[in-house]
């Protein structure tokens, strides 16, 4: 250690006052203890931040996990109904897939949407009756996705992606735009753009293999009857359950169905009588069973819940005759039993 002779040893052979070279010790002490502290508080900081990692428990409290269901061809896709639509999108694509696209594994569940994460990244897919005018992140720009009409808006949090799969008037109950948005989790993600582009077009490929196009609508929904094999109407698109409809409600009425007039709305009416799915209804207070199901009969007709949930999926049977013995007749097919 320098001894105060040192320092006037110092101070002698160079001409400058012991003080400054004392001074300059100090300050050396003093910036290194300073480069200290920034370095501990970053370190500190980085333990501090939220670490990106999967769910813990999965699927959501609100979410559905996969099942098994039908794959659309063609143009059918955008007239699924919204949990139907969810799960196809969620396998439209192989889970290898998502993962390459998204850059890390990958987790699915179905409910109004398709929703996937990563550790870092959020994804919902949907089908969607139009282009956005407008997103959360401000005026989207007009693009091209797969060669179709599709419009972009991206920031640092994220982008959404809609993309025109179809082009039909909103109006007829079509769902016709791919709607994807994908967010960083936790913190800025890179590329969001990049990726949802990429998702867009394997879904894209995935859920429109050739197939058949979407019927003609009328003004009010009206459609042209087709005639099916009989079958259940399970994930089937809204125009494939009316044409179901109409073949069930002829062979319960025992007449033919070439007066039927079936609607996109999943509906079909045929002698007066009218027989209506829908994927979310009223509650249904049960006043019998039909098929061995829950069933409510009143003034307005005869209403059969399909699920455990009353005010889920229904068949409702309206118009003239003994609406319970033809509900009784016309459901079991439309279950698939």
């Amino acid at each position: 250690m320098a001894t105060p002779n040192d320092y006037r040893a110092i101070a002698r052979k160079t001409d400058r006052p012991m003080w400054i070279w004392a001074g300059c010790a100090l300050v050396s002490v003093l910036l290194l203890f300073g480069v200290g502290i920034v370095v501990a508080i970053t370190v500190l900081n980085r333990d501090d931040e939220p670490k990106a990692e999967l769910p813990a428990t999965w699927p959501s409290k609100p979410g559905l996990a996969l099942r098994p269901v039908t794959m659309p061809t063609g143009e059918m896709v955008a007239a699924l109904t919204d949990e139907t639509a969810a799960q196809v999108l969620c396998q439209a694509i192989p889970e290898q897939r998502w993962e390459e696209i998204l850059g890390g594994r990958t987790l699915r569940e179905a409910g109004q949407s398709c929703h996937a994460v990563t550790a870092e990244l959020d994804v919902s897919t949907q089908m969607a009756p139009a282009l956005p005018e407008d997103t959360s992140r401000g005026l989207p720009t007009k693009t091209t996705v797969a060669g179709k009409l599709a419009v972009i808006a991206t920031d640092k949090d994220g982008t959404t992606l809609g993309v025109e799969l179809v082009e039909v008037a909103p109006h007829i109950g079509a769902s016709p735009v791919l709607h994807i948005s994908l967010r960083g989790r936790l913190v800025e993600s890179p590329e969001t753009e990049k990726k949802a582009r990429a998702l867009a077009e394997a879904l894209i490929a995935g859920a429109m293999p050739p197939g058949p196009k979407l019927p003609k609508t009328g003004e009010d929904g009206e459609i042209a009857l087709e005639k099916t094999e009989p079958g259940p109407i399970k994930d089937k698109p809204l125009p494939v359950i009316s044409w179901l409809l109409c073949g069930e409600l002829g062979r319960a009425l025992g007449v033919p169905i070439d007066s039927a007039k079936p609607n996109f709305f999943a509906s079909c009416e045929l002698n007066g009588v009218t027989a209506d799915y829908s994927e979310l209804s009223t509650a249904v207070a049960p006043t019998t069973t039909v098929a061995g199901l829950p069933t409510q009969v009143d003034g307005r007709g005869v209403v059969v819940q399909l699920t455990d949930d009353p005010a889920g999926q229904t068949l409702k049977f309206k118009g003239t005759g003994d609406l319970v013995a033809l509900a009784e007749k016309a459901v079991p097919p439309l279950l698939g039993r």
